[in-house]
């Protein structure tokens, strides 16, 4: 007959053996092996208010069900900030311009004591300068990339599309994006013209030079042809910047000019800088989210008339005369619903009897 012995110590080692091969188990297999982590992504990465912007989680869950919440806090608001809800995916628009710090939060299915938190700081804006990429000028609309010149340039497909930079010295330098979409450009300075192919197998920055000019002050120009290396996809047209000697200018400064869209700076002007345009026909377009946005422009004796649209419908007319010069006229349109939508400004060719030109201002826009 096997003895049994004390019932208690066996029972005791059993409890001990099964832990113990418990824990082997989960080690092995990666279960308790190592707690929750937690990191996410986010674009737009600098959004405008009420504009959606997505979440993505990319932490590990160590033992299911895991919960991934999201709160964001702002300076002056509530420790415990404010709920934007769960999920590995989360779009949330945020309800005014602020500096918001986003927080999340994974927590497994043993409780609290398993968890993990991730934060970043994005900034959401409510005025957009004359010179942000997320205004288009014309054809010409912006875009963002890391890898970019400025984190962004922009790009066309329209053959009637220029943009041009005055500079001094004998010698500059067009940057350019290259991709496999892209295509061929024209380089324009004086009355010389080369033909430059942006075709490449992968995207990228590649400058090319121009030398041998006099020591004078010279404009150069880049313009798309519609043509393409038989390799591309595409006849896509991007400029990164300019280098003149030592000096290397970004796609949106004030001295880049799109089309007859032509930058100004000013203290008085929003922001310090100003776009203007007489040609009629020429537009600035600006994408928002909610029902309402404010136009900024500059009124004056030369100033003429805009058509202003958004999504398509008339908004009227838009005189800019004035007597004397006036700084950030506020145009603003209301009840247009919630989403997405899009603002026009055009040249209208027209003007006030009293005027003395048919000059248009974009100055900036502003979502509140």
């Amino acid at each position: 007959m096997t003895s049994l012995g004390n019932p208690v110590r066996a029972l005791g080692a059993v409890t001990s053996a099964l832990l113990l091969s418990l824990a082997l188990v989960f080690s092995a297999g990666g279960v308790a092996s190592a707690a929750p982590t937690a990191e996410f992504t986010f674009g737009p990465t600098a959004p405008t208010v009420r504009q959606p912007v997505t979440f993505t989680f990319l932490g590990n869950c160590d033992i299911p069900p895991c919960i991934v919440e999201w709160r964001y806090f702002t300076n002056g608001g509530s420790s415990l900030g404010t709920s934007m809800g769960r999920g590995e995916t989360l779009e949330y628009a945020f309800p005014r311009a602020d500096l918001y710090t986003v927080r999340v939060r994974i927590t497994n299915g043993l409780g609290t004591n398993g968890s993990a938190t991730a934060t970043h700081s994005l900034v959401v804006t409510g005025t957009v300068q004359d010179h942000d990429r997320r205004i288009g000028y014309d054809a010409w609309s912006g875009s963002n990339h890391p890898q970019a010149t400025g984190a962004g340039f922009r790009t066309t497909t329209s053959a009637t599309s220029e943009v041009s930079h005055v500079f001094t010295g004998p010698e500059v330098a067009y940057l350019a994006r290259t991709g496999p979409d892209k295509g061929i450009a024209a380089l324009l300075i004086g009355g010389t013209q080369r033909l430059v192919d942006l075709y490449a197998p992968t995207h990228g920055t590649t400058s090319f030079p121009v030398t041998g000019l006099s020591d004078g002050r010279h404009r150069v120009r880049v313009r798309p042809t519609g043509t393409r290396n038989d390799a591309s996809t595409g006849t896509a047209v991007a400029v990164d910047g300019f280098v003149a000697g030592t000096t290397q200018v970004d796609d949106t400064s004030s001295t880049v000019d799109y089309n007859t869209w032509v930058a100004g700076a000013n203290p008085k002007a929003n922001g310090g800088t100003v776009r203007n345009s007489s040609t009629t026909g020429a537009g600035t377009a600006f994408v928002f989210w909610g029902p309402s946005v404010t136009w900024v422009s500059t009124t004056g004796p030369g100033q003429g008339q805009a058509n202003v649209t958004i999504d398509g419908s008339s908004m009227g007319i838009v005189d800019g005369y004035s007597p004397t010069q006036t700084w950030q006229v506020e145009h603003t349109y209301t009840d247009l619903g919630t989403g997405r939508h899009v603002i026009r400004v055009m040249v209208a060719g027209s003007r006030n009897a009293s005027s003395t030109g048919n000059r248009v201002a974009s100055d900036a826009f502003i979502v509140r």
